[in-house]
């Protein structure tokens, strides 16, 4: 799961959407992703550790949108 997150990361850099990307990337893996450090998770994916503060916001959202009972449908 890491490789290919890293992957997809790297490629929407080309796009200009490195952080878009890694934003729904979290979103999309969060129940897998609950237990990773920030900072290695960031370290992991070849995003700078500062991105750790996007991660820990995308698995708050992530939350929100369970308890609301909404998801992420991919087209």
């Amino acid at each position: 799961m890491i490789a290919e997150i890293r992957e997809r990361i790297l490629e929407a850099a080309h796009e200009n959407r490195k952080m878009a990307m890694f934003h729904y990337q979290v979103l999309l893996n969060s129940a897998e992703l609950l237990n990773y450090d920030p900072a290695e998770f960031c370290t992991a994916v070849g995003v700078p550790e500062s991105y750790a503060t996007e991660f820990r916001k995308m698995l708050s959202l992530a939350a929100v949108m369970r308890d609301s009972n909404s998801r992420i449908v991919e087209a």
